[in-house]
């Protein structure tokens, strides 16, 4: 993985975040009557896309130590 791939992935998901963290609040705020966004689910969303940024860390980490 080179180094601009590595930090054109990391911007691409930053800015997925920030757009996701834009409709969530958009949708939080103004709560349709038929909502299935709930708390937990935020909470899922948000816990699998850290997990994946911390994958991709993580892969640039180690391929960057051992190599």
């Amino acid at each position: 993985m080179s180094e601009d791939f590595y930090y054109a992935l990391l911007t691409g998901w930053f800015i997925l975040l920030i757009f996701w963290s834009t409709i969530v609040i958009f949708i939080f705020i103004r709560k349709p009557p038929k909502n299935r966004l709930s708390v937990g689910v935020i909470l899922k969303s948000y816990f699998l896309f850290f997990i994946i940024v911390f994958i991709i860390v993580v892969i640039r980490y180690y391929r960057f130590v051992f190599t």
